[in-house]
């Protein structure tokens, strides 16, 4: 029975601290987000008055870009466009994280994210030891249930046979 206790507490200790850290990463991850979107919409102001002085709106630049039978000025209306798609994901992004409950933002994050945005996020992550009460709790019980459906497997694959009762 020792071994028993002695792995509930290491699992909800684990599952209390590790999910305790998942509203700091959320965080990380929204301010990331927030730095990309505006430097995007910034690049993309950019080439919006560029269009404007031609006398174009963005969509026409981006397609007479496009249209042009130089290689390297299809590759720049194709950059663009590139970029004019990942402003409107990235605020499309902020907007669902921004609107959601906090209890909700991770799942958001885990449906809508962008990969390269979470990588690097992930890369400077470091767990820290403030425990969000709330994911800590929600973490105490995911340990808990993670140690009991480990016994019940384990007490299924190695109890012993019983022996029917005529």
């Amino acid at each position: 029975m020792f071994i028993r206790e002695l792995v509930l507490i290491a699992l909800i200790v684990s599952g209390g601290v590790g999910a305790s850290q998942i509203p700091q990463f959320v965080q990380e991850y929204e301010q990331r987000l927030g730095g990309a979107s505006d430097e995007a919409n910034r690049q993309l102001a950019e080439y919006d008055n560029v269009a404007r002085q031609a006398g174009m709106v963005l969509s026409t630049y981006i397609a007479l870009l496009k249209s042009n039978s130089d290689q390297r000025v299809i590759a720049t209306g194709e950059t663009i466009s590139k970029l004019q798609s990942r402003a409107q994901g990235l605020r499309r992004q902020r907007q669902d994280l921004s609107r959601s409950a906090r209890l909700l933002k991770p799942l958001v994050l885990a449906r809508l994210y962008d990969h390269d945005l979470l990588t690097a996020t992930w890369a400077q992550f470091r767990l820290n030891l403030l425990l969000d009460p709330i994911f800590g709790i929600l973490g105490l019980i995911l340990g808990w249930l993670i140690h009991m459906l480990l016994w019940a497997g384990l007490g299924a694959i190695f109890a012993p046979p019983r022996r029917r009762r005529y």
